[in-house]
């Protein structure tokens, strides 16, 4: 999908990340934001972006923003989070993270891991990363990069752990927004976190393994096999109204969880007579197990944000080789999406996109009108000349 410099989809709105680049990166900030919403799928990489742009310069200019950067890409998400985070108080607040798969094995940080989808180990990127949603507020927060051990000493980087890092990025998320429950999935389930999350006294939602412990009487029992021992009556039917499809069957008490403290326990049925259990656990004990459910239901946001990000924003069709400049191309797919689906506080863009909430849908949008702009200024320079 072609563009111009004079391409503008978010009115005045971008001006405020004006103060983080010099006039030459100014330009180049707004060519890499357009060519992420506007670009074809396999579009989205720097030589793609620059060729798009009708009027742009070289991809070695675009190509020199990325990868030597003389700007502050942290100023920028402060900026971000700033502006687009309107509410604060209340949401849930989502851990995760996800694969990118590569194929160059010269790409600073890749590695091979095992890809839980797929179920066979790839060569990726394995990116960590928060979310918060409150209301139709959906903004990503901070994201970092996981490195293998082997693969950080080769970098000569400081070898963090994914739990480490996603405390570090608690820590950060926590300053800048207070949400009634942090949710995040089994994996990360870990003593180091559940500490973290208790000492600042935030309200946590997860799934559990199966085999995680549980104090019953003075013997530790598997979960699985604490469910295997409770009879049909001991769940309750999960009313229709509330919407849920897939479980229909719940069962909550309060237990006591090895590395993990007092916790509520729900187990979830897909039919009364399953032998297959979901376990969720949380801190919120006075929460009903009905609310434990509702919170962890929202952690599918996250999965939603990654998939439009890989199938829409081109957050995986970056060909850079250095780490940090991986790290510029996540920011801006975060500062491209946050932009679009948070359109309803841009009149600008709300304009455009006005009944329009999917981002795929919305991307689709965005490049008709741009080709109408485009063929309206054709045409209009076209009389002009004729006159």
């Amino acid at each position: 999908m072609f563009f111009t410099k004079n391409t503008n989809i978010f009115g005045k709105k971008l001006n405020v990340f004006r103060p983080c680049f010099s006039k030459p990166q100014w330009t180049h900030f707004k060519t890499y934001i357009h060519g992420l919403l506007l670009g074809e799928k396999g579009e989205k990489n720097i030589e793609d972006i620059a060729a798009n742009e009708l009027d742009g310069k070289h991809q070695s200019s675009l190509n020199r923003f990325i990868t030597k950067r003389k700007w502050n890409v942290k100023k920028l998400n402060a900026i971000r989070l700033r502006e687009s985070i309107v509410d604060r108080q209340g949401g849930v607040l989502i851990l995760d993270d996800m694969l990118i798969e590569k194929f160059g094995e010269l790409m600073d940080g890749v590695g091979y891991l095992m890809d839980h989808c797929s179920r066979r180990t790839i060569l990726c990127h394995d990116i960590v990363s928060t979310f918060y949603q409150q209301g139709k507020q959906k903004v990503p927060l901070y994201v970092q990069p996981y490195v293998k051990k082997d693969v950080a000493e080769t970098l000569d980087l400081w070898f963090k752990t994914r739990i480490q890092i996603a405390v570090d990025l608690l820590r950060l998320s926590l300053s800048q927004v207070s949400p009634e429950a942090v949710v995040f999935d089994a994996w990360y389930t870990s003593k180091e976190i559940l500490d973290f999350l208790n000492s600042r006294g935030v309200s946590w939602v997860s799934e559990a393994k199966s085999n995680r412990l549980i104090q019953i009487e003075d013997d530790w029992m598997q979960l699985k096999t604490f469910a295997r021992c409770l009879q049909k009556t001991d769940f309750n039917r999960i009313d229709n109204h509330l919407g849920e499809k897939r479980y229909k069957w719940i069962f909550e008490t309060e237990v006591l969880m090895k590395n993990a403290g007092m916790v509520k326990l729900v187990i979830l049925r897909t039919r009364r007579n399953s032998k297959s259990f979901t376990f969720l656990v949380s801190n919120a004990v006075t929460c009903s197990g009905l609310q434990v459910f509702a919170y962890y239901k929202k952690r599918w946001s996250i999965e939603v944000f990654h998939r439009d990000c890989k199938q829409h924003l081109g957050i995986g069709e970056y060909q850079a080789r250095k780490l940090d400049a991986v790290v510029i191309h996540l920011h801006l797919v975060f500062l491209a999406y946050t932009l679009l689906k948070n359109a309803w506080c841009n009149p600008f863009l709300n304009k455009i996109l006005h009944g329009v909430h999917a981002v795929g849908s919305a991307c689709k949008k965005l490049k008709r009108w741009v080709l109408n702009e485009l063929m309206r200024n054709f045409k209009k320079q076209k009389r002009d000349h004729s006159i």
